[in-house]
């Protein structure tokens, strides 16, 4: 079992299994891994090796308690992978989350989640023989901006710049549409730190206005292409519910593709959150994105 004392060790492994997978994991789970840490509760093991370093571990952290949520984390050095001790470490982890949430909210639903990368399939079969299945995908996808796409013309929608005096309008929408599917709220001081950064740029940015409301907005920062050249990056987008099926949001990608070219950049990317592969195919054959990175929510549900 490790305790608060093993931190520094634990530590020294995540760095370790950082640089030997690079994976895009490592960024993800270092995000997540900063929630509620359930290490004192006795919800984190570890495995050391015959010199007595830490080799391997398995760690629930609290995601949220409405809906219940705990993510599992863990690792296993590649000198001592495909010994099953993976698989062990996932099977602990169910049955130790079960049991902690019979001890602390007996009765309620708990959802054990993880992530994996779809192109590294260990980790998911070993989920699925487990009971789990894919609950979200998430994609970053990228574009060569040599030919940016034509504009898009919407009867009865305006693709107009992003303005201060629209910044409110677009974060209520922002948050009606993903609080729905378990997205966090953006309060107003959070969207204001990001739109008042200096990665944010408002002329890259967009809104699509039906009779003057905001019913789409696309968000965009400036990035850093793998050569080191500038590349545009879309960071928040999305389209009213009662105005989706009309191509607006390719119509504000578009658009905010056009002015990152306009800008110098020579790549774009955009991150896609959905619960299938539609969102992600049309951005690949409308616009032109290739996929860089993908990446599955595996989610049991204990009753």
């Amino acid at each position: 079992m490790l305790t608060p004392e093993d931190e520094a060790e634990l530590d020294r492994l995540r760095d370790q299994l950082a640089l030997l997978d690079t994976s895009v994991l490592a960024g993800l789970a270092a995000d997540t891994e900063t929630g509620t840490s359930l290490l004192g509760d006795g919800l984190a093991i570890g495995g050391w090796d015959d010199y007595d370093t830490l080799t391997a571990y398995a760690a629930l952290h609290l995601g949220s308690t409405d809906p219940l949520r705990l993510y599992l984390f863990g690792g296993v050095l590649p000198a001592h992978r495909h010994k099953g001790i993976g698989t062990s470490l996932l099977g602990w982890q169910v049955s130790a989350g079960s049991a902690w949430r019979d001890r602390r909210y007996p009765g309620r639903p708990l959802r054990l989640s993880c992530h994996a990368e779809l192109g590294r399939q260990g980790l998911v079969r070993a989920a699925e023989a487990h009971g789990f299945s894919t609950e979200r995908y998430y994609y970053d996808l990228v574009r060569d901006l040599a030919h940016p796409p034509a504009a898009r013309e919407l009867e009865g929608i305006v693709i107009a710049p992003f303005t201060d005096e629209r910044s409110e309008e677009a974060r209520l929408l922002h948050n009606l549409c993903f609080q729905p599917i378990g997205g966090g709220e953006v309060s107003a001081e959070e969207w204001a730190r990001r739109t008042g950064s200096a990665e944010f740029r408002a002329d890259w940015s967009a809104v699509a206005l039906a009779d003057g409301v905001v019913v789409g907005y696309a968000m965009n920062a400036e990035d850093v292409a793998e050569n080191g050249g500038p590349a545009g990056w879309t960071e928040r987008f999305g389209v009213h519910p009662d105005h989706r099926g009309r191509g607006i949001a390719l119509a504000l990608l578009s658009h905010s593709l056009r002015a990152m070219r306009d800008a110098g950049c020579a790549e774009a990317g955009i991150g896609v959150d959905t619960p299938d592969g539609l969102a992600m195919s049309r951005l690949v054959a409308d616009l032109g994105y290739a996929t860089r990175d993908a990446i599955g929510l595996l989610t049991k549900v204990v009753v």
